[in-house]
């Protein structure tokens, strides 16, 4: 089935959004409810089309005939506003079905969120809903909003129209963000939807609208659950590469998440890779209400982010890549944004010796012409200086994004009314040079309060003022990191890319987990699974009683390591199940009674499980004989599983039995191009080991990325594979050998 918008006519939420005819079901003569306030909103906001207040009562209200039933409207409008309680709204929807009405807003609550009877509430509605083909906003919904046409469910005193949407799951929040953006000179609003409980339309289907929706230049997105992520990932995916996407999610996706059988999934919580899968997908992700305006504002007005785009190596640019050109007038301010860059990890531009050059005779000897552009109080005098100044920059193609910081706006404050004009002068010479030129600005004011005319000229063409510096500087940031990320290949995930023609083999699956009907494969299993997508594996014996071990011994060589074999033991080392650096047929014999002791009494001491029962014999009856290893330069994690929120995920990090503790792992959505598993390793503070730590061997970084390759290519192959993981991986000088592997099939 294609997405949501991708087929030719018009959108399927178009009679929700561009309805021509709206009925208030539930119409009221009180002045305080929104069955009242609804018509005033119309009508101030210049709704053209058709209203009809629904209340049994009849009557006029507002100027408007109220019909007693929805059945006996004059037309079917496209909408229908329900202004009624939860009890009443199943019925209700099944009336605007047999009416044939395409969309209901659902204000009441008391449904999902309020216990068994309101679930049961719930579908009922939605069991109507589907009968009929009613499309259902909500309930618990603050409503909707176009602020283009007039169409104001929500009953906000006349918002300003603009090109920014809302798209929220909070009413405070959506109120909190749209007084803001409608204040005098804001950038306004287009359209604001409030999902509330996402009883039938949701996060996915409104993105994608909104990308078709003219008015719409950025996208602000509030959750405290997306529903089903997978699919507003894939949607976000297409929608940011025509209009950014701002998110900020609150909550976390389920507390007390299942306990993991391995190590990756216990590393990764679903809020953590919720957050991951959406900036792959190119939303740009923010943790605080006070940065939305700034980042939507300097977004919006470079949609295309910063000049240049970068090499895609996550903030580790080259010196000569664009990056941000902090200018100043003070250097306090200005060692603190890029103190705040480098957290961010951000570059900062490099300039030309001819930039330098440039600005040294613009500012003259006082200056500093690095980065930052520090002015030295050129300014105090000439405010003129800030154009010139940013005349040079606008021409070096190292600077992606330019950050104004200081007291711009405010000189005729600060000093001489007198400078009034030519700061002016200056602020409209500095937009005209940054749009010529497609440079991004930010400007950071400690004036931005005052409602001065360069104020003004900023605002007015799009360009963020922002009293705050750590704000200022968030916002040059993602406009940076928007430019990297439109200079990447378009990505989606790995379903959906599946789903354009790669499909996945029948769904083969180990014969031994087969016939025991067990989920877990044992590790010798694992081994020779993952070894056919070019997985390195020490050489290895399974010897079922020590009588065995000599042969073993002689055909690996010393030393090996033992370990137990047994699907009910997925991480060993704990159940004394490991015993390494083996030198002699007698030690191994020692070492092999040991860990069917050791680890039989460890299994016995278990409850049961899904996968061992009570009468399950707890014995271990097989060891695996393995080649030791030489020490490694590092010992990583690499896993891969099919999470049941945001689909296939790769886990790369320090590995080894303290891999939990130390917590030094990233996850990326699946698939993954080779820049991209690089990057990842660099990410990692283990990175400093693998390249050669105090004068030590550097690892084979090709071999590690070899292997993420292989593991990735299981479970895209593998339908029947639920999760993979290699712990430890040791990463060596001239390869990298799996030296356990644990592998999970999917239940039936």
């Amino acid at each position: 089935m294609s997405e949501p918008g991708c087929e030719a006519g018009p959108h399927p939420l178009a009679p929700i959004f561009q309805p021509r005819s709206v009925a208030v079901v539930g119409a009221s003569t009180d002045h305080r409810k929104r069955g009242n306030r609804v018509l005033v909103a119309l009508r101030e906001g210049g709704y053209a089309g058709s209203v009809y207040p629904v209340n049994p009562r009849g009557g006029v209200l507002r100027g408007h005939r109220v019909h007693t039933s929805i059945e006996s409207l004059p037309e079917a409008p496209d909408l229908a506003l329900v202004c009624r309680p939860a009890e009443a709204v199943p019925e209700v929807v099944a009336e605007c079905g047999r009416r044939g009405i395409a969309g209901a807003v659902v204000l009441a609550v008391g449904f999902g969120e309020s216990g068994e009877e309101g679930e049961r509430l719930a579908r009922a509605t939605l069991e109507e809903a589907r009968r009929f083909g009613v499309r259902i906003v909500g309930p618990n919904t603050s409503g909707i909003l176009n602020a283009h046409t007039g169409l104001n469910l929500i009953g906000w005193s006349k918002p300003a129209p603009g090109r920014m949407a809302l798209l929220v799951q909070s009413g405070n929040i959506a109120l909190e963000i749209a007084n803001t953006l409608c204040a005098g000179g804001g950038e306004g609003i287009s359209i604001c939807v409030g999902l509330g409980n996402r009883l039938d339309v949701g996060f996915a289907e409104c993105l994608d609208y909104l990308a078709h929706d003219p008015a719409t230049e950025a996208i602000l997105v509030h959750a405290e659950g997306l529903g089903d992520a997978r699919k507003f990932i894939r949607v976000a995916a297409r929608v940011s590469r025509r209009k950014p996407v701002v998110a900020i999610l609150g909550g976390r996706s389920r507390e007390g998440r299942k306990a993991a059988i391995s190590h990756t999934g216990s590393l990764g919580g679903s809020h953590e890779l919720l957050r991951t899968g959406l900036e792959q997908a190119g939303v740009t992700l923010i943790d605080r209400t006070d940065e939305i305006v700034p980042v939507l504002t300097a977004l919006a007005g470079r949609p295309n982010g910063g000049r240049g785009g970068n090499d895609g190596s996550g903030g580790r640019a080259p010196d000569d890549a664009p990056g941000v050109l902090v200018l100043t007038d003070g250097g306090g301010q200005a060692t603190l944004a890029a103190d705040l860059l480098s957290e961010l990890g951000v570059p900062q531009a490099s300039l030309l010796e001819s930039t330098r050059l440039a600005l040294r005779r613009e500012l003259g000897p006082a200056a500093a012409v690095g980065n930052p552009v520090d002015v030295a109080g050129a300014a105090d005098t000439d405010p003129e200086a800030f154009a010139r100044t940013v005349r040079v920059l606008a021409e070096d193609p190292g600077v992606g994004v330019l950050l104004v910081i200081g007291l711009f706006g405010g000189y005729s404050l600060r000093f001489s009314s007198e400078l009034a004009d030519a700061e002016d002068r200056a602020a409209r010479v500095m937009v005209e040079t940054a749009g010529r030129s497609r440079l991004p600005v930010v400007v950071h004011s400690t004036y931005a309060r005052n409602d001065t005319p360069p104020l003004r000229t900023f605002a007015g063409a799009g360009v963020p003022v922002v009293e705050s510096l750590e704000v200022a500087v968030r916002a040059a940031a993602e406009l940076w990191r928007r430019g990297e990320a439109l200079a990447r290949p378009p990505w989606q995930p790995l379903d959906a890319a599946m789903a354009g023609g790669r499909r996945s083999r029948p769904r083969p699956s180990h014969g031994g987990a087969v016939r025991s009907e067990r989920r877990i494969l044992t590790e010798p299993e694992a081994a020779d699974l993952l070894s056919g997508f070019g997985l390195v594996f020490p050489r290895r014996v399974v010897c079922r009683s020590a009588g065995e071990l000599p042969s073993a011994l002689a055909e690996l060589g010393c030393p090996v390591v033992l370990k137990a074999v047994s699907a009910h033991l997925p991480h060993k080392t704990e159940a004394g199940a490991v015993v390494t650096d083996i030198g002699s047929p007698a030690e191994a014999e020692r070492a092999f009674k040991r860990i069917v002791a050791d680890a039989g009494a460890h299994l016995a001491r278990r409850p049961p499980t899904s996968e061992r029962k009570l009468s399950d014999r707890p014995e271990i009856e097989e060891v695996l004989v393995a080649r030791m290893l030489a020490s490694p330069v590092a010992e990583l994690l690499i896993g891969v599983r099919r999470d049941e929120e945001v689909g296939p995920v790769l886990t790369l990090g320090a590995g080894g039995r303290r891999a939990e503790a130390l917590g030094d792992v990233v996850h990326r959505l699946l698939p993954l191009e080779e820049e991209d598993l690089r990057a990842m390793i660099r990410s990692l503070r283990v990175s400093r080991v693998l390249k050669g730590y105090r004068g030590g061997p550097a690892a084979d970084e090709t071999a590690i990325i070899r292997a993420a390759q292989g593991l990735a290519a299981s479970l895209a192959a593998r339908e029947d594979l639920l999760e993979a993981e290699i712990n430890p991986l040791f990463a060596l000088p001239d390869r990298a050998v799996a030296a356990d592997a644990l592998v999970v099939l999917r239940s039936e």
